[in-house]
């Protein structure tokens, strides 16, 4: 397959991004689907590293730098498209992906919804656009993949679309176990990992943490807005970590918090700290409410008494099973795999029609 990969213009793509869900979904699926033999243009930074058949610099140094000022990434940038950065990435994008068009069946990816889509509009009559992975709260593609039935439940409900189209699929993201360290043996803190922001329900985490006494590590930029008062005795506030530290914070802690009040479209921490071995204790609504096994992989919750009570049952979790349930259900290969099928019945379908024919008899 060849695929036309639209990185997200805000960030070089890099594994090192750990803050932005959108860059390493798009790392991993140009590295991945590079090493399965695929055709794989990656369209974005010029400081991006990343696996792939050929990288296209679409942004200058000049224009990325102007935008953001000195702003690192570490403190959570801005994510407005109305801007100089989109307009040039998308129409260098575009230009330089139709020269590298293969034929009709050519796959354009755009990992950024409609931050891609002034590019998309000039490459929609010669090749097959798709969303793969929308995690956000909107669309604009006719070919969707969505990141759980929960969130496709949601956008579609929200644009008062009642029939779906056999086009719109759900996959959910996909991780390496080998980026992550399983560790049975947990140390006495909870984490909250992720943005701090009001709605990620960082006042649940900081309640529940001085309810039960015991210490709590709040992990994520610093600088966002929040009304979250950082007098917690019980708490540490530590600002955007490394992949590594990442990686040794999940797999000691006792417990991940995921309280979020708004409905998830996935929970990429919740899904790392199975991985790791951690179990998560999250609000029952959104993905989560799809993911996470009550009782197996977790709790899922309604309340602050809710969250109390899963918290004194913590260690009746097995954290082996958290991990094979995660190798289960989210193995980069097996996700991989899922994409794979989901292109070609894309193509198959297409040009066939999805109600119309019976093929391959």
């Amino acid at each position: 397959m060849i695929f036309h990969v639209l990185s997200i213009p805000i960030h070089p793509t890099c594994k090192e991004i750990t803050i932005c869900a959108f860059t390493q979904k798009v790392y991993k699926f140009c590295a991945e689907m590079f090493k399965r033999g695929h055709t794989v243009y990656h369209y974005g930074h010029p400081d991006s590293k990343v696996p792939c058949t050929e990288h296209i610099s679409v942004i200058s140094h000049l224009t990325y730098d102007d935008h953001f000022k000195g702003q690192k990434w570490q403190d959570f940038l801005p994510q407005k498209i109305e801007n100089k950065l989109h307009e040039e990435f998308n129409a260098n994008a575009a230009r330089e992906a139709l020269k590298r068009r293969h034929n009709k069946n050519d796959l354009v990816l755009a990992f950024w919804g409609i931050g891609h889509k002034s590019a998309c509009e000039k490459l929609q009559d010669s090749m097959v656009v798709v969303e793969p992975s929308i995690g956000y709260d909107s669309f604009f593609a006719h070919f969707r993949v969505f990141e759980s039935y929960a969130h496709l439940h949601k956008m579609l409900g929200g644009a008062q679309q009642n029939h779906p189209s056999p086009s719109d699929h759900v996959i959910p993201p996909g991780f390496t176990p080998e980026n992550f360290e399983f560790s049975e043996t947990k140390e006495d803190y909870w984490l909250f990992l992720g943005r701090i922001v009001d709605a990620k329900g960082v006042h649940i985490a900081d309640q529940l943490s001085r309810a039960l006494r015991q210490p709590i590590k709040f992990v994520g930029p610093q600088t966002l807005k929040t009304t979250l008062p950082k007098d917690n005795p019980y708490a540490e506030y530590i600002h955007t970590v490394s992949h590594e530290e990442r990686k040794h914070l999940l797999k000691k802690a006792k417990g991940l918090l995921m309280p979020t009040l708004y409905m998830e479209p996935c929970g990429w921490s919740m899904i790392e700290a199975w991985f790791s071995g951690t179990p998560v204790l999250t609000t029952d609504w959104g993905a989560p409410s799809e993911y996470n096994r009550h009782h197996k992989t977790g709790f899922k919750c309604r309340s602050l008494n809710e969250f109390f009570h899963a918290a004194t049952l913590i260690e009746t979790i097995n954290p082996h099973y958290c991990r094979q349930y995660a190798e289960s259900q989210f193995h980069i290969s097996h996700v991989m795999k899922r994409y794979e099928a989901y292109f070609e019945f894309l193509i198959n379908e297409k040009n066939y029609g999805f109600w119309g024919n019976v093929y391959n008899q």
